[in-house]
């Protein structure tokens, strides 16, 4: 299906609304994944021409990666597709398994599928498949219930399982678990340069820093402290900027309809006051994921092993 590209005069509601945040003159390229219409978005403030929106496909569309060659995987339901970034043509769609819930290209040209209920077994599965979609490793953890997985710096894996963040290895091993009162169905967590873990909270809608023992250095953007019109409601993908600042996809329910709801994405500074924002009724509903493209050198795969976005070395 071709791309539909939005009018510049169309983002420019949402850009009038936003114009009171931009003293700093903020702009970004962002790759969005609306779950509430089943699409994938690019909406480049510094140069509309480019933006586009295009199914995904697939429902529950909730991962996003930057893989090299102009592409981004998105992970779904069923697999993964690869999007041209230039154009959102979908490149490859990869649609033969049930249940999973995020997907991660590796160095090695392999890609990780994390999901319940794959490949057989009746827990949480991370699976590593070639570009043939074989199976080179499988590796099985206890539980039902898992969102986003992202790798670390020392080679393990970060998995949301709905209350608390769990930390194991390949061998299907635990090392932690780390149980954050209010989580509920917790999204993403990403580990940081001082070893501190960086999450959102899922329907708890607030972040949490936690040191390496797993006390919480700091709780921000808690609901109750955000404005009304924010409507914080779920707290799902984030990006930390190189600056420290956090772009936040803020949920807002399943299915059509949603899009007069909330501030779906928005910005926090260092002091978790809110510096940018978009969300724009007429095109969306309800977002859950987002890639911030600013300064990324989208030929080269991508992951946040160290917290910031950050080209890898492809082996």
């Amino acid at each position: 299906m071709n791309p539909r590209f939005l009018l510049p005069a169309m983002l420019s509601l949402g850009l009038l609304a936003t114009t009171a945040l931009r003293g700093a003159g903020i702009k970004h390229d962002l790759l969005i994944i609306d779950e509430g219409l089943a699409q994938l978005l690019r909406v480049n403030e510094n140069d509309p021409a480019k933006n586009w929106i295009v199914p995904t496909g697939h429902p529950q569309s909730r991962d996003l990666q930057l893989i090299g060659g102009g592409r981004v995987l998105v992970g779904h339901d069923a697999g993964y597709s690869e999007f041209d970034i230039a154009t959102g043509k979908n490149l490859k769609d990869v649609a033969i398994y049930k249940g999973v819930t995020s997907a991660r290209r590796l160095p090695n040209g392999h890609t990780l599928l994390a999901g319940a209920k794959l490949a057989g077994e009746q827990s949480v599965v991370v699976l590593e498949v070639d570009a043939a979609n074989a199976i080179k490793s499988k590796t099985v953890f206890p539980g039902t219930y898992i969102r986003l997985i992202r790798e670390t710096p020392q080679g393990t894996w970060l998995m949301m399982n709905d209350t608390m963040i769990r930390e194991g290895d390949r061998s299907g091993k635990l090392l932690h678990e780390w149980t954050v009162p209010g989580f509920k169905h917790a999204w993403k967590a990403v580990r940081l340069a001082n070893g501190h873990l960086l999450a959102s909270g899922g329907y708890g809608a607030f972040f949490v820093e936690l040191d390496a023992t797993g006390a919480v250095v700091r709780k921000f953007a808690a609901k109750e402290d955000m404005p009304a019109a924010v409507k914080a409601n779920f707290y799902a993908t984030f990006q930390l900027l190189p600056n420290g600042h956090l772009v936040v996809a803020n949920w807002q329910a399943h299915g059509p309809g949603h899009g007069a709801s909330g501030v779906q994405l928005f910005e926090l500074d260092e002091k978790a006051a809110i510096v940018w924002q978009w969300s724009e009724a007429n095109i969306i509903s309800s977002l859950q994921g987002v890639l911030v493209l600013d300064g990324l050198d989208t030929s080269k795969l991508h992951d946040e092993r160290t917290g910031v976005m950050a080209p890898l070395s492809v082996q």
